[in-house]
């Protein structure tokens, strides 16, 4: 009687013949192989895309605005002695973060009607004036070819703080 009942209840043939304990492993098995390698697909196609590759090379600067950090190494003002009341010159060493050595220019002019109504960059100089060893941070147009970072538009500017 019971072999009737469950030979009713299967509908003729035996489940565990199909999907038996060693049947649901290999499925697992393969659910997770076809899982795992997808993920691995996801991976390396972020280290095909150069964009997104993250290397520990050093890559210069290029022409153009650009916004810098970094140490300064020595330099001041440059201007002629004797110019009294003219634009002071000024010209910095500085070692950025990529380990690159650049200079950074700014012009300084003195009060005058003429030049008040003039924009001009940003300075701000923790005790006043650029010291060897400050930390700085510049946004200026970069040229590559002398490696100069000239501090001289409205949204330029120099900061410094004590390292």
């Amino acid at each position: 009687m019971i072999l009737q009942e469950r030979h009713i209840l299967n509908s003729g043939y035996d489940h565990n013949l199909i999907f038996g304990d060693n049947m649901k492993k290999i499925v697992f098995f393969l659910l997770l192989v076809l899982v795992l390698s997808s993920c691995s697909l996801i991976d390396s196609s972020n280290i095909a895309n150069p964009t997104t590759t993250n290397t520990n090379e050093v890559v210069p600067l290029t022409s153009g605005v650009q916004t810098i950090s970094g140490i300064v190494l020595g330099g001041g003002d440059q201007t002629p002695e004797g110019l009294l009341d003219s634009p002071r010159k000024y010209i910095y060493e500085v070692r950025i973060e990529s380990g690159e050595e650049i200079n950074i220019t700014y012009t300084a002019f003195p009060p005058s009607p003429a030049t008040d109504d003039q924009p001009s960059p940003q300075l701000n100089f923790h005790s006043g004036t650029i010291n060897v060893g400050d930390h700085i941070n510049a946004r200026g147009t970069y040229d590559s070819a002398s490696k100069t970072l000239t501090i001289a538009e409205e949204n330029d500017f120099i900061e410094t703080t004590p390292n």
